[in-house]
């Protein structure tokens, strides 16, 4: 019994691993997972800080933000 649970498991990974994406397929999924979690990372401070600041303050940074976005043009 135990020598037929050792082969499906092995018949399991053999197959999993075949299925499996190319290293450098998975490595580029690593890389963007990471990414994105750094992205998120950096957006929730800039949340809190958001609603750390007063009116006033959001008032003149949505000012200048769309001031510089005309600037460019």
């Amino acid at each position: 019994m135990a020598e037929v649970m050792r082969l499906r498991s092995a018949e399991i990974s053999k197959r999993t691993k075949e299925r499996m994406a190319d290293p450098e397929v998975r490595q580029r999924i690593r890389e963007g997972m990471q990414a994105a979690s750094d992205e998120a990372a950096e957006v929730k401070m800039l949340r809190a800080a958001w609603l750390a600041a007063s009116p006033a303050a959001r008032t003149k940074f949505l000012i200048e933000l769309t001031r510089a976005g005309t600037d460019q043009q």
